[in-house]
């Protein structure tokens, strides 16, 4: 059973969302449909179309593993357990996805952001993958977030625990909102 008020570093996750929803919201209310989908550096860098895009494709992957975890751990019985605790490499792929991003990473391939979808259907999917996190966070109330591992869906060979999966979210989320905003500010951005 999965408690009413959710112990404070997950309820802080679900704080994290709320804000990135806000920031979010507020860069989308001042940029056009142009400048949403303008890529930056002659079309070689990413548009805010992309980051959201990407942004949804990751969440519903890392989402779908996660999901998966938590029922086993469920049946396991592997209920309880204290705060998030990431592993030394957990802590420090955590610190490398905040912003200012000083260290940029090649996106897998199954996460390249498409260019073929329309700026609601973006948000949409991304505001949907904002509920997955936020249902995965709930549900994760009642298990051993440190004991409980999945397999990371872009480099099978590693295992991740599911708190530092869910902590993953917002991080990776701060990272291309930061990026997203950046584009306003690139040379060239649509006035």
């Amino acid at each position: 059973m999965v408690p009413t008020a959710l112990r404070p570093d997950l309820q802080q996750l679900l704080d994290e969302i709320d804000a990135i929803d806000r920031a979010t919201e507020a860069l989308l209310r001042r940029v056009s449909d142009e400048q949403f989908f303008w890529q930056p550096n002659e079309g070689r860098s990413w548009s805010i179309a992309q980051c959201f895009d990407h942004l949804s494709v990751t969440n519903a992957l890392y989402s779908h593993a996660m999901a998966g975890a938590i029922e086993t751990a469920r049946a396991r019985g592997w209920t309880g357990g204290g705060p998030i605790a990431s592993s030394l490499f957990g802590r420090q792929f955590l610190k490398s996805m905040e912003p200012p991003v000083t260290r940029r990473f090649r996106a897998p391939g199954k996460v390249i952001p498409r260019t073929h979808k329309t700026r609601d259907e973006i948000i949409r999917t991304f505001r949907e993958g904002h509920e997955r996190l936020r249902e995965m966070i709930k549900a994760a109330a009642d298990i051993d977030v440190n004991r409980a591992t999945f397999k990371n869906p872009f480099f099978g060979l590693f295992s991740v625990r599911v708190g530092t999966g869910l902590r993953v979210g917002p991080a990776h989320e701060r990272r291309h909102v930061w990026q997203a905003e950046n584009v306003t500010r690139a040379p060239g951005f649509p006035q």
